[in-house]
């Protein structure tokens, strides 16, 4: 996973719990990853403790694929204060190779791709921790 330094803080950092701390932790070190049930092998995003499917708590730390194609796309205008210097803001909804879509961060122009443009998973990397987005596949 490519990773992007940034210089400063960033706009807004998540609520960290226990669970997520793995996600977070994996991501600053260049890992894309959730989890996935033992039982049904269901993979979930963002990561859970049970399984939506068949409900057991047998969960597991899984890779997540890294590519994916933009499903859809827009500029957030009227944004958060913490995201005020990034405004407008182009996030979009990524439909991942391994059939994970999320909802992420275009950067690097990604926010001006045509729907079902490559993209790739990146992590952002600022001094006080790590977010991820999408950028265009190289």
């Amino acid at each position: 996973m490519r990773v992007i330094e940034r210089k400063g803080k960033a706009p807004k950092l998540p609520a960290e719990s226990q669970l997520t701390r793995w996600f977070w932790q994996g991501l600053d070190d260049g890992l894309f990853q959730t989890t996935r049930c033992r039982n049904c092998d269901r993979v979930s995003f963002p990561p859970r403790p049970d399984c939506p499917q068949c409900l057991t708590s047998g969960m597991q730390w899984a890779p997540l694929a890294t590519r994916g194609k933009v499903y859809t796309s827009t500029l957030i205008r009227a944004v958060p204060t913490p995201f005020i210097p990034s405004a407008p803001l182009p996030v979009g909804i990524i439909d991942l190779d391994d059939g994970v879509r999320l909802l992420c961060w275009l950067v690097e122009g990604a926010g001006r791709m045509p729907l079902d443009s490559q993209v790739e998973i990146v992590a952002i990397r600022y001094e006080d921790g790590c977010l991820f987005g999408a950028a265009p596949d190289r």
